[in-house]
């Protein structure tokens, strides 16, 4: 197995060339940029994954899931009880790590009813696995909570040239590192308590380069910060009833250095304040120091009412400017409603030791012919770090005018400190999805220089919503759930980028972005749509996101070859679709007949190889570890500067070359089929220069290739017994073999390919030489994952072909309509049969 794995490897970087030259220098700017997006999660149906947060340099994603989604996991650390769980994606490694490990204390198993003893029945066939459900909340009798996670941004470079980065969160779980589910003193106290997860000390990564980095990160500390009794018990679910525990202690918020913490809390931390009301409050912690500092001092008219609150507290960079979502009177301007007031933004100053409010924000009055709250302060990160600006959405026409004079649907503002001044963003439109804006595009001083918000709003660069008529002019006609991005300062002039690229989806819940400190990276939860990384139940998955800021944009062309035995591939033709960002329409699956020893296509899952006529790369990489179960994405998807994406969806890289002018890269695994927009970028950081090429090629249901010891036509095919998989051999080949067992049975082989993953056994004819093997001769077919990009066929070798000597070995697929194959005899690869 090494000796064909070790084969097999070599051919993914070998390097050729060939192509044609043309280029024009440009700055680009594009309403409509090339996304790069890798799927990082896959849950099953009912499983979710939740973007919470991003540190600044992009590397680090901490998000929420109740799936078993870490590629880091044992017996004994997994998720396969579907609680919901803290998580941290580190990009530079391609792992994911599950931090918190919990279980909900469940309900006493009911004793069953005695049976007679039964008469002896037949035994019956096993039961497949049923496929994993989420937990059945009904039969929770304290239910275990990780929420509110919060990392800090970019933690201070120690002597060592080491950054220690901290994760915020609240949780019930006596011990949220490891917790089985054992009741204990919960029932008399469950509550949420603000903990804090130190990460082991990292070094700073180029993650432009796709350098292997291995580091446990479970084997970091966690704190407890506050101890407090519950404001109400906890209570079990029912059919009807979700379990009750009470978040106490939530949202919140971390300095970029990590060292000051805000948060919400109902309990009363600093007795000599005192919140024995129960009130949410704004609360500081100096983790240095270890002290609480209460921030507000509230009381509801009505005690545990709710009427009067704090929520969503976001930290300036060093701590030293809050901002957080009030319904109290903090400031003497919000009196003016029967309730008393209503919620608004409040900006105040943190000294470390106490708060003073600054202003408030927003001034604006509930409509008493709607009764609907004016003002919309998601929790997240919507201050920006240097505290200059604060992004909210609001019904009111004026978010400074106290007027009852409010649109009946949220808009998007960004508000100015320095001139106390809001500007509206984009249109105010009928509905549309929660935009959650984050700030990005920071520089050296911290201002940021775009905001980043989700909408499936049909948006036109310049911020208005065209009428049905002229759909096409805006860019997203399709009406999906997208992510945009808008440049500051906010003004009349701003100018909209969509910078995701998301088809017809099924459904639009659980679209969030986070931003690092550039709109470079950025990641997201997002639903009902599967990109091309194989979310085919359309779960709420987490995607990290590349897009390039482009100098230059190459004319030069494209050519696709397939990665077994460098099989030509024709270029597609895009339907352009008329409008102000044309994209090209998918047509559908073409059914060619090709050249002999031409493919009709790519395949999604296939081993593939860009060529071109000028340096795909500024100097030769090859990609370290890969594995689909092991890492996340499988491959790099930047590999020294390189990216390449088709339809958006990012493909894993295994070699980028400079002199070879080559790429070899996966076809992204659940692509559509029809057109593949296909996307080069190249940065050069010694150039400083960014540039993108573009190409078009067939994305087809398969396009067979055998691995070939030429790495091109004829040679030999790589193929092994393994009748006895244990004993692996080479060629040549016997037409019985001893199994496992030491029985002797006509022979297994197991054929090197790609371009079959999607392909089941039924659909594939193995040709040796000129006799056709197909049905249940086929054994299996399907990926090697942890080599992405090759697939096995396993087949059984006929007593007939004894004595066969040197032959052809081809491969066809017959699937629907269409019938594609590998190389014919006359260049196909050969084996050899005693």
């Amino acid at each position: 197995m090494k000796q064909a794995f070790r084969f097999l490897c070599a051919i993914i970087v070998a390097a050729l060339a060939s192509g044609a030259l043309s280029s024009v220098d440009a700055q680009v700017s594009s309403p409509t940029p090339d996304p790069f997006m890798a799927q990082l999660t896959n849950a099953p149906v009912g499983f979710k994954a939740n973007a919470q947060d991003m540190t600044a340099n992009g590397r680090f994603v901490v998000f929420l899931s109740n799936g078993d989604v870490a590629t880091v996991k044992s017996a004994t650390r997994n998720n396969l009880d579907g609680n919901t769980e803290l998580f941290l994606a580190d990009y530079a490694q391609r792992r994911i790590f599950q931090i918190t490990n919990t279980r909900n204390v469940l309900k006493p198993a009911a004793s069953p009813t005695p049976t007679p003893t039964p008469s002896p029945t037949p035994t019956p066939s096993p039961t497949p696995t049923p496929a994993p459900t989420p937990e059945d909340l009904s039969q929770v009798k304290i239910r275990i909570v990780n929420d509110w996670p919060a990392i800090s941004l970019a933690p201070v470079l120690s002597g060592s040239g080491t950054r220690s980065y901290i994760i915020v969160f609240s949780s019930n779980a006596p011990n949220p590192a490891n917790f089985d589910g054992t009741e204990g003193t919960l029932s008399t106290d469950g509550n949420t308590e603000i903990w804090i997860y130190r990460l082991p000390p990292v070094t700073d990564v180029d993650l432009t380069l796709g350098t292997e980095v291995s580091q446990d990160l479970n084997l970091g500390t966690f704190q407890k910060l506050t101890d407090t009794p519950a404001s109400r018990v906890p209570s079990a679910g029912s059919a009807n009833l979700f379990p009750f525990y009470a978040d106490d202690n939530r949202e919140s918020a971390i300095s970029d250095d990590g060292l000051r913490l805000a948060f919400t809390s109902t309990r009363n931390l600093v007795p000599s304040v005192g919140n024995a009301d129960a009130n949410p409050e704004i609360f500081f912690y100096n983790v240095g120091l270890g002290t609480f500092v209460q921030g507000t001092s509230t009381q509801d008219a009505v005690p545990g009412q709710g009427f009067t609150f704090q929520q969503n507290p976001n930290l300036s960079s060093d701590g030293s400017i809050v901002s957080f979502y009030s319904s109290a009177n903090l400031a003497g301007g919000n009196q003016d409603d029967s309730s008393g007031g209503n919620a608004e933004i409040y900006l105040a100053s943190y000294s470390g030791s106490a708060m003073t409010i600054i202003r408030q924000v927003t001034r604006t009055k509930v409509d008493p012919a709607n009764g609907r709250n004016v003002n919309a302060f998601s929790p997240g990160r919507r201050m920006s770090r240097d505290g200059s600006m604060i992004a909210f959405e609001s019904l009111a026409n004026d978010p400074k005018a106290n007027a009852t004079t409010n649109g009946t649907n949220l808009a998007l503002f960004v508000y100015t400190v320095a001139t106390d001044t809001f500007t509206q963003v984009g249109t105010r439109a009928e509905g549309d999805i929660n935009r959650l804006p984050v700030f990005s595009d920071y520089n050296a001083s911290l201002v940021p220089g775009s905001l980043i918000f989700a909408s499936f709003l049909n948006i036109r660069p310049d911020g208005t919503i065209p009428p049905v008529a002229q759909a096409l002019e805006g860019l997203n006609p399709q009406r999906s759930a997208q992510v945009f991005l808008t440049t500051l300062p906010a003004s009349s002039s701003s100018t909209f980028v969509r910078l995701t690229n998301i088809g017809f989806q099924t459904s639009f819940g659980g679209t969030r972005p986070v931003a690092s400190d550039s709109r470079k990276r950025v990641a997201i939860s997002l639903g009902g749509v599967d990109l091309g990384g194989g979310n085919g139940d359309f779960s709420i998955e987490l995607y990290y996101m590349l897009t390039p800021i482009i100098t230059v944009e190459s004319a030069t062309a494209l050519s696709f070859f397939t990665g077994g035995s460098n099989m030509p591939v024709p270029n597609a033709t895009p339907t352009p679709t008329p409008g102000a960002s044309p994209t090209p329409t998918p047509s559908p699956t073409p059914v060619p007949s090709p050249s002999p020893g031409t493919g009709i296509g790519l395949a999604p899952g296939e081993l593939s190889f860009i060529r071109s006529t000028i340096a795909l790369a500024p100097s030769d990489a090859t990609a370290g570890a890969f594995s689909e179960t092991e890492r996340s994405p499988a491959l790099p998807i930047e590999l020294n500067g390189v990216s390449v994406s088709v339809n958006g969806a990012a493909a894993g890289l295994h070699f980028v070359g400079n002199t070879s002018k080559q790429i070899n890269f996966v076809v992204p695994i659940s692509l559509a089929l029809g057109v593949g927009r296909v996307a080069v970028n190249i940065f050069d950081a010694g150039a400083s220069s960014d540039t993108i090429l573009r190409g078009f090629v067939p994305i087809v249901v398969s396009q067979p290739d055998i691995f070939s010891s030429t790495k091109d036509a004829d040679g030999r095919a790589i193929a092994m017994n393994v009748t006895d998989p244990m004993s692996r051999t080479l060629e040549p080949f016997n037409v019985t073999s001893p199994d496992a067992s030491g029985n002797n049975v006509a022979t297994v082989i197991e054929l090197s390919v790609t371009g079959v993953r999607s392909i089941v056994p039924a659909e594939v004819t193995v040709t040796v030489g000129t006799t056709a093997i197909t049905g249940a001769d086929i054994v299996f077919v399907g990926p090697n994952k942890e080599a992405p990009g090759i697939d096995f066929i396993n087949f059984k070798l006929p007593a007939s072909l004894a004595g066969a000597g040197d032959v052809p070995v081809l491969v066809i697929v017959n699937k629907g309509a269409i019938t594609v194959t590998s190389r014919p005899p006359s260049s196909a690869p050969h084996i050899t049969i005693n």
